[in-house]
């Protein structure tokens, strides 16, 4: 409900707390308060029981489907499971902690809700399951607060597209958002999301004593449609007997202050915008007059994305009162976890440390001298302070506290400060003393978070809408011989480098590595080559136009497949936004290389420059790619069943008719033909049922498909020796 930090990737647990004390139930998450059981209903009941109210009135005569994202603890179930015209209710959760309570120790409270026939419960990602979810009449997005980059992916345009296909053309999407009275800007920003994904929407503010409490301050839902929400269908609802809600209360909280128009005024999160406007919030004073408000479908405007540079040309030119180093700080693009003004803040404990460690003389001087390319009014207050240090440096405290134009300046150096402490450029986590930059959101265990850096482009210039993530702290400099283990997306996502083994005729082995991720499922090889991350252990594939090559540990082809029809259209967008990230980058990090080329002798100054080697050879292998894609062969005409459900790139599965059979699997091949074969273990092996077997145990060990036990229990039992598996021991008899 309220406040967690996502895990990370790849990990679908978070701390759970449930307290008891006091007499009342009160869940926490990571530190946060999820709901109180004496309130929790005013947050359910809205988010719950408005858009079915709503969906059941316009099409009053159908079985309704519902999906949950999120939710695991049942509370919202509940709710919907009170309405007699839900026919299936589907709960999707990532976290198996919090499903275990939802069906223990929360079960009273949610009635049981988990254990209703008309309930399904997947332990998946919301983005895994919404690319498929298709034909419900209500969406209930009780995701979790978005507080990183992570989280905020969760409310982007491209998620809440997704969301809009899953939905009936009539259907109802209702959203767990955030405070619109603490952060009016990231309210109307998700506001704005679900415009940019062709959905109307209108808000709904309610107080809840314990968020109230926590100081969370008044909270907010969005409740959207692809059709048009009529003020006159809310006067008309008709909610389940027992609640609380009535058409009067649902009108009057979908009401706002007559400020909330302009304060609510956003760009969409196209990827990460959500952050700087929860970053950077101005609260809304949460007083009559009253507005009704609605966000309307569109493409929205692009995103807040200042740079360094405007922040402090902004800064400059407000009036002297105003030149504080609140305000100074209000106007620099803190848009990702970690980028607070505690952490900048923290810095400015180090000022000691970088003043030692900088000759300030030498640095204005080297300045003054580039002033052409400098703002003017950068060059009066760099003139000023060189004549302030003409006689020696000022004071500490008058440097901090008092000359704030001077500290303008100090934070332009913070851009240089990478030769020090290099976490504050291109997301490194530590500075070359060992420690890392912090912020007081890091708690009291004494762990830090990495700072992600400014974007230092030019004022004027209209930065792309990617981020990007080169450098992996801890890892020597990038030399074209060594293979990295983790690679980055645009959003500067990790993960597991899927490098390439090849083996040529002489027997001679060699590794084409990864450089960069496109996808979660597609990553680009130094040779440009996409490489599918979706390979079962001890095989790899590479999408090429018009087939999935699928390869032995040693590189030998052992399985042609067609890939899907959306991947091949997939990777040559992702090719050229990723060839626009990267050509940004590359300029950014060639100034920024001219900056501190008389740095280059030190450690820092050599890893700068390897880094723009690595820059420049993930474009051109980039680029490599791109030219692979530019003719693309004809796709053959394969009918695909709506019934097969994906397993790998060319690979389905064909549910059985009936409950005592074994599913089919499906291989088409690339000239179109289709391959049924039984999931049941051959006599003989050939290199193509070991492939098989693998995908089909990935399947399975990854919880996707529970049918694939016996037959993988089989194969195992069959050719466990050859595949190199043991079967599971025999237990010894009691006696």
């Amino acid at each position: 409900m309220r406040r967690i930090p996502a895990p990370s990737q790849g990990d679908a647990v978070s701390h759970v707390f449930l307290d008891t004390s006091g007499g009342h139930l009160r869940l926490y998450l990571n530190g946060d308060l999820q709901f109180d059981a004496r309130d929790e209903r005013l947050y359910h009941e809205p988010l719950a029981l408005l858009p079915i109210a709503l969906a059941a009135s316009r099409a009053p005569r159908r079985a309704l489907r519902v999906l949950i994202l999120g939710g695991g603890d049942g509370l919202a179930l509940r709710e919907v499971l009170r309405v007699a015209e839900v026919r299936e209710a589907h709960v999707v959760d990532r976290d198996p902690e919090v499903l275990r309570l939802g069906r223990g120790p929360l079960a009273e409270l949610n009635r049981g809700a988990f254990r209703d026939p008309r309930v399904r419960v997947h332990v998946l990602d919301a983005r895994e399951f919404l690319g498929r979810a298709r034909g419900f009449d209500v969406l209930i997005y009780d995701l979790t607060y978005p507080d990183d980059v992570a989280g905020a992916a969760l409310f982007s345009v491209p998620l809440f597209r997704k969301a809009r296909a899953a939905l009936r053309p009539a259907g109802l999407l209702g959203v767990n958002a955030v405070s619109p009275e603490l952060t009016p800007q990231g309210f109307g920003c998700v506001g704005a999301t679900l415009g940019a994904a062709g959905l109307w929407a209108v808000p709904y503010a309610l107080a809840l004593p314990s968020f109230l409490e926590e100081g969370y301050g008044r909270w907010g839902f969005l409740f959207a449609s692809p059709r048009s929400i009529a003020r006159a269908e809310l006067r008309r609802l008709r909610l389940p007997e027992g609640t609380e809600l009535t058409a009067e209360t649902v009108l009057a909280a979908t009401r706002v202050p007559a400020a909330a128009r302009g304060a609510m005024e956003a760009a969409p999160n196209r990827t990460d915008e959500l952050l700087y406007y929860l970053h950077n919030a101005a609260p809304l004073a949460w007083a009559a007059p009253w507005r009704a408000l609605r966000f309307r479908p569109g493409p929205g405007e692009p995103g807040p994305r200042l740079t360094a540079a405007q922040g402090f040309a902004r800064w400059l030119h407000e009036p002297a009162g105003r030149r504080s180093l609140e305000e100074l700080l209000r106007c620099l693009p803190l848009s990702r976890r970690g980028q607070t003004r505690e952490a900048l803040l923290d810095w400015s404990q180090h000022a000691e440390t970088l003043l030692r460690e900088l000759d300030l003389r030498a640095f204005v001087d080297t300045a003054l001298r580039r002033a052409g390319e400098l703002p003017r009014a950068w060059v009066r207050e760099l003139r000023a302070l060189r004549a302030r240090i003409r006689d020696g440096l000022p004071s500490l405290r008058d440097l901090l506290e008092h000359a704030y134009r001077v500290f303008a300046i100090y934070l332009l150096v913070l851009l240089l400060v990478n030769l020090f402490f290099p976490d504050n450029l291109y997301a490194k986590g530590f500075s070359s003393s060992g420690t890392r930059s912090s912020s007081s959101s890091s708690g009291s265990s004494g762990e830090s978070l990495p700072f992600y850096g400014f974007n230092f482009t030019a004022p004027g210039l209209r930065p792309i809408p990617y981020g990007f993530r080169p450098s992996v702290l801890g890892e020597p400099a990038w030399a074209p011989t060594r293979q990295p283990r983790r690679v980055f997306d645009p959003l500067g996502r990790e993960y597991p480098a899927r490098n390439l083994a090849l083996a040529d005729p002489q027997g001679t082995r060699r590794t084409i590595p990864s450089l960069v991720a496109l996808t979660p499922e597609l990553q680009v090889l130094e040779s440009g080559a996409l490489a599918c991350t979706t390979a079962p252990p001890g095989y790899q594939c590479l999408l090429e136009p018009g087939r999935v090559r699928v390869l032995d540990a040693d590189g030998r082809e052992i399985l042609a497949l067609l890939p899907p029809r959306e991947l091949e259209a997939e990777a040559p967008v992702h090719l050229d936004a990723q060839g626009r990230v990267l050509e940004r980058a590359i300029q950014d990090h060639r100034r920024w290389v001219e900056w501190v080329r008389w740095a280059a002798p030190l450690p820092q100054g050599v890893e700068a420059i390897s880094e723009l080697a690595r820059l420049e050879a993930i474009r051109k292998a980039v680029e490599t790619g791109k030219g692979v894609w530019v003719t693309r062969p004809p796709a053959p005409a394969v009918t695909r069943s709506p019934r097969w459900v994906p397993v790998t790139p060319g690979i389905y599965l064909e549910p059985a008719q009936y409950a005592h059979q074994d599913p089919t699997l499906v291989l088409v091949h690339p000239d179109g033909s289709v391959h049924r074969r039984p999931v049941a273990p051959p006599t003989a092996l050939t290199d193509e049922d070991r492939f098989v077997f693998g995908v089909l145990n990935q399947r399975l060990t990854q919880g996707r498909d529970q049918s694939l036990a016996g037959p993988v229990a089989r194969w195992v039992e069959r050719h466990g020796a050859a595949l190199g598996v043991s079967p599971p021991a025999t237990p010894a008899p009691r006696s």
